[in-house]
């Protein structure tokens, strides 16, 4: 079959050819197009080593040049140019201690984790397939290339991105492979937590997030953190849900049902979780404890907590949550209230009140901490009753302060 390259990995593949080397997009990106899917990255592997890809393009810099990596720019966009290489040991468990170049394109797919990662495509070549990826594309496995034991003791992450690729994919993990990765386990507390972060935030947003559980059924999940090793196998119960690209929204729904707010900090912390998603995270824990708003004053408190970014997240886990199937019309209501409360522009925090710290101190109240006492009473009074949000009124209520 022919792959329907872009224009400029075409002229990259042609030049290397032109030059009397080999080029060919290899990896994630021929899976990606032998599934049908668009390929964010186009990864290029040649036989031309680092000086002579240099030769050959005007305009490159270097990414990874110790590993033989380059970027060759092609009107303003980058591509990433590989040599063939061979990996020596992996002492850390995670990064080869040397790299070797390599004239065999063989010799560079053997080092690579699972077979549908490891095909090359070329228009002149076609379809380079050396340990049966097509048939596990079509048979939808993800099996490891070669001795599945070797291929994790040299990446100790390669066992956390084979149940990222099932839930992104949907695939099974073939038996031998989930196997190695089971006896394995252990070797991912050798990976940067980091690392582990990105993984899991793709498996949690994943279309078949389910095989998340595959993180609890490999032993995996002991070696994520000490907080998360707590999580028990209920919190594995987990489905697909359409919340969008933003990391606190998966992370929000996988540890909702945990009883105490500082192990959600700490499973975050110890993730190295970026700040955003923490407090995120734990804000929206937070409010799905407490009962849904039942009056409009109650979703305005709901805004002062949260704001109203935060709010439509929340509603957003509420409406994807099959549990709230039964009361889905009763959301749907508090939503529509929500969308009046922002059409009429009701104040939930200090600043949307109609009157400032300045007023009141034009009143004669000394500049201090009563000046924040008296605006939060206006404002609680203000949530209550949105009407009273007047200059007038609201000078009339704190001279009786």
């Amino acid at each position: 079959m022919k792959m329907d390259l872009p224009k400029k990995v075409e002229n990259i593949i042609d030049k290397l050819e032109e030059n009397g080397f080999e080029g060919f997009v290899v990896g994630g990106c021929v899976r990606d197009s032998l599934l049908h899917r668009k390929p964010k990255d186009w990864d290029i592997t040649t036989n031309a080593l680092p000086k002579e890809m240099k030769q050959i393009f005007k305009k490159t810099f270097d990414t990874g040049i110790a590993h033989g990596t380059i970027t060759v720019l092609m009107d303003g966009e980058g591509y990433e140019l590989t040599t063939y290489r061979i990996d020596g040991n992996y002492s850390d468990g995670r990064h080869p201690d040397s790299v070797s170049f390599s004239k065999s394109l063989s010799e560079d797919l053997c080092r690579r984790d699972f077979t549908i990662n490891a095909m090359a495509y070329s228009h002149k070549k076609g379809i380079v397939d050396l340990y049966k990826g097509q048939e596990d594309l079509k048979s939808g496995i993800i099996r490891a290339v070669g001795d599945p034991n070797k291929r994790f003791d040299e990446d100790a992450l390669r066992m956390l991105r084979a149940i990222r690729f099932s839930a992104q994919l949907g695939f099974k993990i073939e038996k031998a492979t989930f196997d190695a990765i089971n006896k394995k386990s252990s070797l991912l507390s050798n990976v940067s937590k980091e690392r582990i972060f990105v993984e899991l935030n793709k498996t949690l947003s994943g279309n078949f997030a389910e095989n998340v559980k595959y993180i609890y059924s490999s032993g995996l999940y002991k070696y994520i953190g000490k907080e998360f090793a707590k999580l028990e196998e209920s919190f594995y119960e987990f489905y697909k849900r359409d919340l969008g690209d933003e990391k606190h929204m998966y992370w929000t729904v996988f540890l909702q049902n945990t009883e105490n707010i500082n192990s959600v900090k700490k499973i975050l912390s110890e993730l190295k979780s970026d700040n955003a998603t923490r407090i995120n995270t734990c804000l929206l824990i937070e409010e799905l404890k407490l009962p849904l708003p039942k009056k409009d004053s109650d979703i305005r408190l709901s805004l002062h907590r949260l704001g109203t970014k935060l709010f439509e997240d929340y509603i957003k886990i509420c409406k994807s949550d099959r549990k709230n199937a039964g009361i889905l019309e009763e959301i749907n209501e508090i939503e529509t209230r929500y969308e009046k409360i922002k059409e009429e522009n009701h104040a939930f925090n200090i600043s949307m009140l109609d009157i400032t710290g300045k007023d009141l101190m034009n009143l004669g109240i000394p500049k201090g901490p009563k000046i924040g006492e008296i605006l939060e009473d206006l404002l609680k009074r203000v949530i209550e009753e949105p009407k009273l949000n007047n200059k007038e009124l609201l000078v009339d209520i704190a001279k009786k302060e």
